[in-house]
């Protein structure tokens, strides 16, 4: 009896308080030494040497790395090169497959896709921006397919499709561009001026007339604007459902879509939109969280970051202040939202970044600082390298980039 009640005391501490096990560190974590990268342990003792040009993380077993002509390639835990460094650009290992990108003599600057063993699975025939494609804006497979803008010939027009997991195109490359798939629904831009949604088989269930369609479905919504020359009315922004039904009302300033339920959304002024202020709507457009704050990002694991006072902190899903607004926002309110661009403004893995007097650290879901205010931001791999979701960082301190451990440890020697 008393080991069993013992056991229930454990149990509701954990849930009552939020208390979870630290995230065991990576086996190996990117290491510089001098102006060099290898791999230590979480001692500090290098298993890789260093002889990187850079190097991030292991995802599935494999790690990129690059070398000083600004080639990237990927290596195994024991240091194999698997993967030569010839590529451009490549985005780290994701379910098997790994994004990259090369300049060719034919096709020009492309992208494609490659496995763990470098076999190309989707051929280099994929359009790329004008810079290499962030990560957190990566290709993934929703709905078992996954939106690819397709060039059928060398210099050729793109055209978006989706493709299986065997690489094979379910529904052809026929749009002038294609998102996501969600609840098997996915917005594609048909022409010029016409925009609608189609599910996994390619048919268009309904076009929106009266409303530009501005995003894919996320639980269920997807985010629509008014079809009108009247400019002001024109950036008032709103919801439908599936069946293509407003059911948040176009009187609100986003770029949010719904996540956990709600949506962080600003009450919108043609005249005043910089002072109006921001809340959160559940899925039917009523009011979920008032509006109270200047900012509201979307909400994470149950905690999303707010701005009150000119300062950042963090709320529940009541609205109610869990972390105090004692963290500055508006002298870092890019990198804020930058995050909120990848989806990740708040905690992953049970820790968030927050700035005091213009530095950088980090502080865990109890509101307790674990690694000190001292450092310039996060490092830059073409972009801010903002993937914390391992419990490392990659940090910049007086120009010098490096990784730190969530309890403050640097991999870095001179």
């Amino acid at each position: 009896m008393k080991k069993s009640l013992s056991v229930f005391l454990v149990l509701f501490f954990i849930l009552e308080t939020g208390f979870t096990q630290p995230k065991r560190l990576p086996n190996l974590i990117p290491y510089r030494k001098g102006d060099k990268w290898g791999f230590s342990n979480e001692f500090k003792k290098i298993k890789i040497p260093c002889t990187y040009a850079s190097a991030t993380p292991f995802f599935e077993g494999l790690a990129r790395v690059s070398n000083e002509e600004e080639k990237y390639g990927f290596i195994d835990k024991r240091g194999k090169v698997v993967i030569p460094l010839e590529y451009d650009w490549a985005h780290s290992v994701n379910n098997g497959w790994i994004y990259v990108e090369k300049d060719t003599d034919d096709w020009g600057y492309v992208g494609g896709f490659i496995d763990k063993t470098g076999k190309t699975v989707v051929p280099m025939q994929l359009k790329t921006p004008p810079v290499p494609l962030p990560e957190f804006h990566r290709y993934e497979f929703k709905d078992g397919l996954m939106a690819v803008p397709w060039i059928d010939k060398p210099k050729g027009e793109a055209k978006y499709g989706y493709i299986d997991r065997n690489s094979k195109f379910v529904i052809k490359p026929q749009f002038q561009y294609a998102t996501k798939f969600s609840n098997k629904l996915a917005l594609v831009q048909i022409d010029s001026t016409t925009a609608g949604y189609i599910n996994t088989s390619g048919q268009i269930l309904f076009k929106k007339t009266k409303y530009f369609t501005t995003s894919a479905f996320a639980e269920g919504r997807a985010r629509v604007r008014l079809r009108t020359t009247n400019e002001r009315d024109k950036l008032k922004q709103g919801y439908i459902d599936t069946r293509g039904n407003v059911v948040v009302t176009l009187n609100y300033n986003t770029f949010n879509d719904f996540k956990e339920g709600v949506v962080a959304v600003q009450q919108f002024s043609a005249k005043n939109q910089d002072g109006q202020k921001w809340g959160f709507l559940n899925k039917n457009g009523g009011i979920a969280i008032p509006f109270q704050f200047e900012q509201a990002f979307n909400f994470n694991n149950g905690l999303a970051l707010a701005v009150k006072f000119n300062k950042a902190g963090f709320i529940n899903k009541e609205g109610r202040e869990v972390i105090p607004f004692i963290y500055e926002y508006t002298t870092q309110q890019h990198f804020y939202d930058m995050l909120n661009i990848s989806d990740r403004a708040g905690f992953q893995s049970g820790f968030a970044p927050v700035w005091k007097e213009g530095q950088m650290g980090f502080i865990n879901r109890q509101g307790t600082v674990v690694v000190d205010f001292k450092y310039d931001g996060f490092g830059i791999i073409f972009y801010e390298y903002n993937d914390y979701s391992q419990g490392i960082a990659l940090v910049i301190k007086d120009d010098k980039e490096f990784y730190i451990d969530m309890k403050g440890k640097e991999y870095y020697e001179d």
